[in-house]
């Protein structure tokens, strides 16, 4: 694993050290820049990102690109910080790029808004989840602002909907990190689960890179809820999984519990087991063309895809998509034909932009049992 994450990283600083020379070879090529937390708490799963982004760029471009130019990228990065997102999308807009896709963290993507608004220039996150980009993009303020992936009132409506119809839990815990990500999610878990008739025992907030979990741990533990629903990015969840299975907690997880990708191996010796979670995105899924992309990425990296490849992958389609359909890569133009578009994802369904600019209403409910994660329910809401 550490080193498929070396190369993925030695990738990533090649991309970004061939930032400053947008000129020459960019001239005739569509440059989309990536802000993304190539170091930091998220590391490997912007590296998961790229992979999704490399392949669409790859399939197109072989295919002739869009509008007779090739799509290239130019990464930057934000180490899931709120600042050093500010830095980043500042020089994506002195590089003139006509598209973002970023910031993969909802603080990061929060703090990037203003800049791309006043710049001119439409960012794409499949990734972000806070609810409060919805409130204020499109309609709310910032035309320039879409998202493709589901926002975390839209799952946890759909998981509060399944947990109360199913009546798995009586009681839960709620641990999230101190992030735009986290307090955002956590409100919107409890909610729903009171909306489905769930007791909230503790609430709980930690920083991210938080090295142990031990303390917290222990008082969740010590109030025996029926499961524990998580908020954390990346290696910090990572951490708390593994901090668990340590002290020999056994408690189900939900709330956007990552069932897959880098928890498998924490599945597969019980750690994870009869917990229900929301999810943007399953390799798994059953559509022809999920099974193509799923096996194109299983090929190269030996591994399936998770929610950051596929959010790397569709964006790269979507935005070629809109470009065809504009007749132009003008930032302007872009957004416009992306507000119009009609867009076949790669599970197979169909999403468009609301008024919000929000395409992510599809909803991916899993569930672990006897150590195997399948798909309980797959939610399209309105």
């Amino acid at each position: 694993m550490m080193g498929l994450r070396g190369v993925g990283l030695a990738m990533l600083g090649l991309a970004m050290g061939a930032a400053p020379g947008i000129g020459d070879a960019s001239a005739q090529n569509i440059v989309i820049g990536v802000s993304t937390g190539v170091t930091g708490p998220v590391a490997i799963a912007a590296e998961r990102e790229r992979w999704g982004i490399d392949l669409a760029m790859e399939e197109i471009n072989a295919k002739g690109g869009v509008l007779g130019r090739k799509l290239e990228s130019v990464v930057h990065d934000n180490r899931c910080n709120p600042s050093e997102a500010v830095n980043v999308a500042n020089k994506l807009v002195e590089a003139k790029v006509p598209v973002i896709f970023g910031a993969h963290c909802s603080s990061a993507t929060l703090a990037t808004m203003p800049i791309i608004q006043q710049a001119g220039i439409p960012m794409i996150t499949g990734i972000s989840s806070s609810a409060k980009i919805t409130e204020l993009s499109g309609v709310g303020g910032n035309p320039w602002m879409f998202r493709i992936n589901p926002a975390d009132d839209v799952m946890m409506k759909a998981l509060g909907d399944y947990l109360g119809g199913k009546k798995i839990y009586k009681t839960v815990a709620v641990l999230a990190e101190d992030t735009d990500f986290g307090r955002g999610g956590a409100d919107l878990f409890v909610q729903a689960a009171q909306g489905a008739g769930i007791t909230i025992t503790s609430t709980d907030y930690a920083p991210q890179n938080t090295p142990d979990f031990t303390s917290i741990l222990t008082r969740i533990q010590q109030r025996k809820p029926d499961a524990i629903a998580l908020f954390q990015v990346g290696g910090d969840q990572i951490n708390f999984l593994r901090n668990a299975m340590q002290l020999g907690v056994r408690i189900p997880y939900t709330g956007r519990a990552e069932l897959g990708g880098e928890n498998v191996q924490i599945i597969k010796a019980g750690g994870m087991e009869n917990s229900v979670s929301a999810w943007n995105y399953s390799y798994e899924v059953d559509a022809p063309e999920n099974k193509a992309f799923d096996q194109a990425i299983f090929a190269r990296h030996k591994l399936h895809p998770v929610l950051q490849t596929w959010a790397g992958y569709d964006r790269v389609r979507m935005l070629a998509q809109a470009i065809t359909a504009a007749g132009s890569a003008e930032p302007a133009k872009i957004r416009d034909a992306l507000a119009k578009l009609s867009f076949k994802n790669v599970m197979g369904r169909t999403v468009r932009f609301d008024d919000h600019n929000q395409a992510g209403k599809i909803v991916v409910l899993q569930a672990v049992k006897d150590r195997e994660i399948k798909i309980v329910d797959l939610v399209q809401l309105d």
